[in-house]
């Protein structure tokens, strides 16, 4: 390979708390410094957490101030930062991140383009219409699924031939700790430990967790004992609260807020719920199979291309409170099985998620698209 190194710039909306968010990172940190020399932009002033943990990593973290929903003025911004920085490749992530990254890169003549599809939403008529285009323009399509890149080719027309999909990556050894003090445990559940249904999401409509509370009020019902926790805020967070006290799981339920440590909460939940509307690969089903716990998580976007059915997990169709309280029953009322299953979902993460592979197969792709020869060969 040509001893200059290749500059990469990423394009996100903000690096506050998010799945796309951490992918970023994850990259940044992982991608060869010998080769490549990595530039993250952010359309927003929402930096933290991301914002400082990319910048150790030595990438140029650079911030476009945000002023109003959606500015011209932030495309030329963008453009200025594109031409000084001489970036060879920007990859943008996310839907709104593709919108700016598109038309920005016109304008400061970057030699590729990479645009991301990340989750099955509709981003409605105008952002879609901009999106097509930007899909169009791309030179690739990196898409976290097979279920995301079809939705994306059928909804906006992303040229199949230029999609490629890169699942998201985990960082296993977050998790090694914990893992391995479950596996010493003989017992989730003792007289003094309740069993702990979790569930980690922004408290936001789309993650439907009015959906997560009729489930524990049908599953608390059957099992007295059990407690829910529910990791993350959000706007819905006073609706929600007000819903649990309504239905008398005011003593049952927590509501952690914002919490840093992650695979610690993982470890000590006995089952784990995904009730998203929609979603693309959501990085907290990886988190939870990678601390061994089985998972109920709804049919929606690519969570089947992580959870074999009935084997590392149960999926739900629909938007059915009953099946996650039934799946998750058998899950309590069988401790032995339910640990088999966490530990097979375990395997998978470790096959097929994990940052190393996501990393290479992003720098292979960047490799190709300027022609140039994969350092693994």
């Amino acid at each position: 390979m040509n001893s200059k190194q290749v500059r990469i710039g990423f394009v996100i909306s903000h690096l506050s708390h998010g799945g796309a968010q951490r992918q970023i990172y994850e990259l940044v940190r992982r991608i060869s410094p010998e080769h490549f020399q990595c530039f993250v932009y952010s359309l927003s002033e929402m930096i933290s957490p991301y914002g400082g943990m990319i910048t150790e990593t030595g990438a140029k973290l650079r911030v476009i101030k945000r002023e109003g929903h959606f500015e011209v003025d932030r495309i030329f911004k963008l453009a200025a930062l594109l031409r000084k920085d001489r970036v060879d490749i920007l990859h943008s992530f996310l839907f709104v991140a593709n919108g700016y990254a598109c038309p920005a890169r016109l304008l400061a003549g970057v030699p590729r383009l990479v645009t991301s599809a990340r989750n099955c939403k509709d981003v409605g008529l105008l952002r879609g219409w901009v999106n097509r285009l930007a899909f169009i323009l791309s030179d690739a399509i990196a898409c976290n699924g097979d279920a995301v890149r079809s939705y994306v080719a059928q909804k906006y027309h992303a040229p199949l031939d230029r999609s490629v999909v890169i699942y998201n990556g985990l960082d296993l050894a977050r998790f090694e700790t914990f893992l391995d003090a479950i596996e010493e445990a003989p017992s989730r559940c003792t007289e003094t430990r309740r069993p702990t249904v979790m569930t980690i999401a922004r408290l936001v409509p789309q993650k439907d967790l009015s959906l997560f509370l009729e489930g524990a009020a049908l599953l608390a019902r059957r099992a007295t004992d059990v407690q829910f926790v529910i990791v993350g805020d959000g706007p819905c967070r006073v609706d929600l609260a007000r819903y649990a006290s309504k239905n008398g799981l005011d003593k049952t339920i927590s509501f952690l807020g914002e919490r840093e440590d992650i695979p610690q909460l993982l470890a000590n939940a006995d089952v784990f719920w995904l009730t998203s509307e929609w979603e693309g690969l959501p990085n907290v089903l990886l988190e939870a199979m990678a601390c061994g716990k089985p998972v109920v998580a709804r049919d929606v976007g690519s969570c089947r291309e992580v959870v074999n059915h009935g084997n590392t997990g149960y999926l739900v169709v629909g938007r059915d409170a009953a099946k996650f309280a039934e799946f998750t029953l058998s899950l309590l009322n069988n401790p032995v099985h339910a640990r088999a299953m966490g530990f097979a979902g375990r395997r998978v993460i470790e096959d097929k998620f994990s940052v190393a592979r996501m990393s290479d197969a992003t720098e292979t792709l960047y490799r190709s698209l300027l022609g140039l020869a994969d350092s693994h060969d």
